[in-house]
């Protein structure tokens, strides 16, 4: 097949869940024969545009529009009293010249849009082209900014995330209904998606993980005393995670078990060094690294203690695959069938989060079979290589219908 791909971001580097999921979705989809034209916006920062078109070249043909996307306060401003953020940040003229360009000069089968915050796009293709078209929803985006709303600390943050939560479901209904499929990433965000449109196409497909890349080490390596948290905090929810595990969840650990000591790694970290401080060195903020595995290895516990998202988080898939013990609210690991208490232990309250996460580590028998178990969830339900197959299935049969 030859597809047409939009995507909302440049999917590179690999450094989160949210270009994790879009690139290895390209590539896997891409093994399998298929042709992909890429359309995205350039970074700011030209040598990660570089990178990325040197990487992504190998299994697609990459194009940019000529500048990157406005700036985010910008966007905000303009969108104070209309328009959905996510969406309108992403509406530009060259992004509409470079797809006409790409549809004038080759002949697509579908178009797989990544992201409702292309979904203006994709109904424009529909109507101008008469090209058949899927949403990938990674998110139902309402339901993040309404989430986002319920624990903001500033009126203007929660009376900006409620505005922009119902402008999103108003247009997320609209895009749903107007397409040819939806391809939801859970089930939870597949329900909501059904009550937008009764009639649609709404499939369930997965993230993935890299099997390979991500595997179970040596237990011995363990250090009973660590908990580690990895995300980056360009993302505002991972911020209030962390943010509230310090004030409210991590206090309770240290009264059983003083000597723990919570690593934070993700781009960003050191704007959490204020709130950090005071607890000396049983805090570690190390920011960025390159490669996750070594602290995976060293990590007893890995803590997800999320209030605000939707989607998948493709971090727990990395965390399973490695065989790692993980305490995880539910809204942290929506979408992942892990089970609780046997894949996972899922805890919505600081003081059961706390003590699950002190049992763990008083318990390394009980860490190693929750290790286990998840890292077969992974292999089971989880491979790309899966991933790319039930998307191609899925492109197969709309054109069926057509």
């Amino acid at each position: 097949m030859n597809i047409l791909q939009l995507s909302a971001r440049l999917p590179y580097p690999l450094t989160d869940g949210g270009a994790i999921g879009i690139f290895k979705i390209t590539e896997s989809v891409a093994k399998l024969g298929n042709q992909i034209t890429f359309l995205t916006y350039p970074d700011p920062d030209p040598a990660i545009t570089r990178s990325a078109l040197t990487v992504m070249s190998e299994f697609c043909d990459i194009r940019l529009t000529s500048k990157p996307l406005p700036s985010r306060m910008r966007t905000i401003i303009r969108t104070l009293f209309r328009g959905a953020y996510a969406v309108e940040r992403r509406m530009m003229k060259e992004m509409y010249d470079l797809i006409e360009s790409a549809i004038r000069e080759k002949q697509f089968d579908i178009v797989h849009c990544d992201h409702s915050h292309m979904g203006k796009y994709a109904l424009w293709i529909k109507q101008k082209f008469g090209l058949p078209v899927i949403i990938r929803q990674h998110n139902v985006e309402a339901q993040i900014y309404e989430r986002f709303a319920i624990h903001a600390s500033n009126p203007a943050a929660r009376w900006f995330g409620r505005i922009q939560s119902r402008r999103l479901h108003s247009e997320e209904k609209r895009f749903v209904r107007g397409v040819d499929g939806v391809a939801a990433i859970s089930e939870e965000d597949a329900a909501i998606m059904r009550q937008y449109a009764p009639g649609a196409k709404i499939q369930v497909i997965p993230a993935g993980v890299d099997l390979d890349f991500f595997q179970p080490t040596d237990p011995m390596a363990e250090d009973s005393n660590m908990i580690t948290w990895i995300g980056r905090f360009v993302w505002e929810p991972n911020t209030d995670a962390v943010l509230y595990f310090l004030k409210d969840i991590f206090p309770l650990i240290l009264k059983a078990r003083p000597h723990t000591v919570f690593h934070i790694i993700g781009a960003g970290a050191e704007n959490l060094q204020d709130s950090a401080e005071h607890f000396g060195q049983n805090v570690i903020i190390h920011g960025f690294v390159d490669d996750i595995r070594e602290y995976l290895a060293r990590s007893s516990v890995l803590v997800v203690p999320l209030r605000i998202g939707g989607g998948m988080r493709i971090k727990i898939l990395e965390f399973c695959a490695a065989g790692k013990a993980i305490v995880s609210t539910h809204i942290g690991a929506e979408g992942n069938i892990a089970l609780n208490d046997r894949d996972i232990v899922l805890r919505d309250d600081a003081e059961s989060f706390s003590t699950a996460v002190v049992e763990l580590l008083n318990n390394s028998e009980l860490r190693h079979t929750l290790g286990t178990n998840s890292r077969k969830l992974a292999e089971d339900h989880y491979s790309w290589k899966s991933v790319g197959e039930q998307f191609q299935a899925m492109y197969k049969e709309i054109l069926s219908l057509k």
